[in-house]
């Protein structure tokens, strides 16, 4: 099985000097439930969640860029990419082994996508 055949989440791509209300406005415009952070020629800096913003957005004094959000433990974490194309398998390992719950997958042509490591492993038979 490959990746592409997973459920993929919506994303908001978003850039890193933005702050916590501007990334929360972009993943509603979308209606997607995650946003990736992107960099400089395009590196993944993290993948944020509706829970990641949650406390920057609850204390308005703090504003907190994208960049910022995404350089925390369990964001940077998350900083993994997959092909559509990747067996489904290798890249489950791929995440396991960069102790993510969560991957960007990106191609030309194609929307990108989130995929949760929760629900692709129900697509993995039992050895």
């Amino acid at each position: 099985m490959k990746v592409r055949e997973c459920f993929l989440h919506a994303v908001a791509v978003v850039r890193p000097e933005m702050d916590a209300r501007e990334v929360w406005a972009a993943m509603n415009k979308k209606n997607a439930p995650w946003a990736a952070v992107k960099g400089e020629g395009g590196r993944l800096l993290g993948l944020l969640r509706a829970a990641d913003l949650r406390e920057a957005l609850l204390t308005p004094e703090t504003f907190l860029t994208a960049a910022e959000l995404a350089g925390k433990n369990e964001v940077s974490r998350r900083a993994v990419r997959l092909s559509p194309d990747a067996e489904l398998a290798e890249a489950l390992l791929q995440m396991a082994l960069a102790g993510a719950d969560a991957a960007l997958v990106e191609a030309a042509g194609r929307p990108p996508g989130v995929l949760e490591l929760e629900g692709a492993e129900k697509h993995i038979p039992p050895r």
